[in-house]
Parts: structure tokens; sequence; C-alpha cells
């Protein structure tokens, strides 16, 4: 596990307004050089918008659970105000959902999942439990950009460029 302190002392802070940060393929190339095949194994199979999992495994076996009852929340407040009642939150605050357009309320999101995760992060420094963590927020951050006008519009673009291709594909 000498290893692994090494690997996570390398690895460089994530701040929730990062700017620059690595991408996912990189963190995992330079993962794959340091940990075990069976802790490789693990942290590729772990997607942030996957609600289900193989076999979860600490810590991310508790981001699974507080994903299900931030999930299972939002599904219940979507359905009262579909149906004209006020609904009283349990486990999550109101105005997170409650203010905003739905990008912001979509960026306080993230920003709560965000905190979440640093709440698990005492206690593991360089652990399996550790990268599972950084590899989540990694993640988010990459999901945030995406909400950002110029990556959204490239990303926009693509596909529209991506359809455009196909359909002159399947009319030629």
């Amino acid at each position: 596990m000498d290893k692994y302190i090494y690997f996570a002392a390398e690895m460089p802070m994530l701040k929730l307004d990062s700017e620059q940060f690595s991408s996912t393929e990189d963190f995992l190339e330079e993962a794959r050089k340091w940990m075990t095949l069976a802790d490789y194994s693990l942290l590729t199979d772990i997607v942030l918008d996957r609600y289900e999992a193989k076999k979860p495994y600490g810590i991310y076996s508790g981001f699974l659970e507080f994903e299900y009852v931030l999930r299972q929340e939002l599904s219940n407040y979507r359905r009262a105000a579909k149906e004209g009642y006020e609904y009283k939150f349990i486990h999550i605050p109101p105005q997170l959902v409650k203010d905003g357009t739905p990008l912001d309320v979509e960026i306080q999101l993230m920003k709560y999942r965000w905190d979440w995760l640093d709440d698990q992060e005492f206690g593991h420094y360089s652990d399996v439990n550790f990268f599972v963590l950084y590899y989540l927020k990694l993640q988010i951050l990459h999901r945030i950009t995406i909400f950002k006008q110029e990556a959204g519009q490239e990303a926009f673009q693509a596909l529209v460029t991506q359809n455009i291709e196909k359909t002159e594909e399947l009319l030629s």
C-alpha cells in the first residue's frame, strides 16, 4: 500500500470551482500504474450516474445509498408539485431544488454531492476509498464543465454534426 500513499500525494487537489483538472481517462491511466488489479477494476466500475453497481463496496456503497435517498426525495418532491400539493422535505435542504433555474438546481445538487464526498474523506488519505472519492469528484467537475455555455455549445454542435452525418449516410 506504500504505492497508494505516493499516488495519493501526487494527485492534484480538487476543488469544486476548479477550472483545470485532469481528464477521467488520464486519472484512470495513472491509477492503472499504481493500483492493484483488483482495486483498479473496482475503480473503473464507478460511474457518477450509475445507480446500481455490480458489487458496491466501501465508500461507493455509501455513495449509492446517498444517491438513492437524494433521487427518491427529488422524485417525491416532483410528484407533489405535479399533483399540486406541498411536499415536506425529509433528507435534503428544500432550497436545493426550490431556488433558481433548472441549471442552478442541477449545479446545487452537484455541490450537495460534492459536500457529501468531502464529509467522507476523513480517514481515507491513501486507501482505495480515497481514489473512489477522488474519481467521483473528478466526474462531478467534468459534468459541471458541460453546463458552461461554451462547452455546452461545443457538445451540442458535436451532436448536431454527428446526427447530420448519420442522416446523410442513411440517405446515400
